[in-house]
């Protein structure tokens, strides 16, 4: 099975692919399998955009014409493919959109995806967090990302994206920022399961962060309470009592734990001396003038903070107007982030902070020998098969149940 790893995408690893015998595998060849089968689905998406991309230029004809072009696209070339392909109107957008933009505007991530270092949702992500730039500067961010980008998930993806975008032109990213604001706007409507759905779109990021921290704190305050409801019903209850005006009571914590957003934020940005973007935990990047405002406004509230160099190494981590913690969890939570499984972005406040090497077993309570995972993640890697190392401080190193072996490292600044 090591063949169809360095397998170019094409007819021969299909003709490979066809005479697999699935029966005779064992568990870690399987994978390779399925790794093989998931680049030539995107070869082949590749291929159909392409096609799709043609279908526009052709000129009215018949199974008799000629092949030829028009220069410029048809007006309704997306009914053809619609119509062809019995797909509704919206969805035949989409693909004829994905193909002008993957074969025209971004040709690079076309040739990623025939060759299927990225898959067509990683396309589409390179596609959404470029589409507001010029495309010059589209395709230097797409050139940047690239080389990772097939190692990343979707949402790591976009948020790696996401602060490389804001960064490349601060400016530019305020002032899509500013026009984003004014089609701010609450949606609602009923569910397929007889529930209803209400959200707000295109809010102001700090007000959003401090509000969904509040939320936060008081369900994690009702919970403590001895509340039987979940989390997360207890976040959507509270939810529409703030909004209906029905103000919890029992259950409100002092003044002193509401609303806090946890930041991590180059020095400089505070001090009003660069415009690099900084990031809410469990967010993602914004704008340094969005990060240096929510850090104003909590000077009053006690807030976690973690303050990077201009290399993205930590230099400081704790509480404002409080001295910080003297343990390591709050050093260990502030360099790893973010649960620290393979493609996980749970947010270390919200996650387990777990012995590498079990403390029962000798492990120390030290940074080297601490990580941060969500609780989905901590319960596999106490399953049948699973193994987790730390080579240095950051730096995890997975064994699967079937033999593979994935490593994660410090989340760039």
């Amino acid at each position: 099975m090591g063949v169809l790893a360095g397998m170019p995408t094409g007819a021969d690893l299909a003709a490979a692919l066809a005479r697999v015998d699935r029966a005779a595998l064992n568990g870690f060849e399987l994978v390779e399998v399925a790794k093989a089968i998931t680049r030539q689905v995107a070869h082949y998406q590749a291929e159909l955009l392409a096609t799709v991309a043609e279908v526009a230029y052709c000129p009215p004809g018949d199974e008799t014409s000629p092949a030829q072009r028009s220069e410029y696209p048809a007006e309704y070339a997306a009914d053809e493919v619609r119509l062809a392909l019995t797909l509704t109107r919206r969805a035949a957008d989409m693909l004829m959109g994905d193909a002008y933009t993957l074969v025209e505007r971004l040709p690079a991530v076309y040739e990623a995806l025939r060759s299927g270092q990225v898959d067509l949702a990683r396309a589409r992500v390179l596609d959404q967090e470029t589409a507001a730039l010029p495309e010059p500067v589209a395709r230097d961010m797409v050139d940047l990302i690239l080389p990772v980008a097939g190692e990343l998930t979707t949402g790591q993806l976009r948020v790696r994206l996401r602060r490389l975008v804001i960064e490349a032109d601060p400016s530019a990213a305020a002032t899509r920022q500013r026009q984003a604001l004014a089609r701010r706007r609450v949606e609602h409507g009923l569910d397929t399961d007889g529930t209803a759905t209400l959200a707000g779109y295109h809010l102001p990021p700090d007000r959003a962060a401090t509000a969904a921290a509040r939320i936060d704190t008081l369900a994690t305050a009702a919970k403590q309470a001895g509340d039987t409801r979940s989390l997360d019903e207890l976040r959507a209850d509270l939810y529409l009592d703030i909004l209906n005006g029905v103000l919890p009571t029992d259950t409100t914590p002092a003044p002193t734990s509401q609303g806090g957003v946890e930041l991590v934020v180059p020095l400089a940005v505070l001090a009003g001396l660069c415009e690099q973007a900084g990031q809410i935990k469990g967010w993602g990047p914004v704008l340094a003038e969005v990060a240096a405002k929510l850090a104003d406004q909590q000077r009053e509230r006690p807030w976690r903070y973690t303050v990077v160099d201009d290399k993205g190494v930590v230099v400081g981590h704790g509480r404002l107007r409080r001295r910080p913690p003297a343990g390591v969890a709050a050093l260990v939570r502030a360099r790893d982030r973010t649960c620290r499984a393979p493609g996980c972005r749970t947010p270390a406040h919200r996650a387990d902070l777990d012995h590498t090497i079990a403390w029962q077993d000798g492990g120390p309570t030290t940074a080297a020998n601490l990580g941060v995972l969500c609780r989905h993640c901590h319960g596999y890697k106490h399953s049948e098969g699973v193994t987790l190392t730390q080579p240095t401080p950051g730096t995890f190193t997975w064994t699967t149940r079937l033999g593979h072996t994935y490593t994660t490292t410090p989340e760039p600044p």
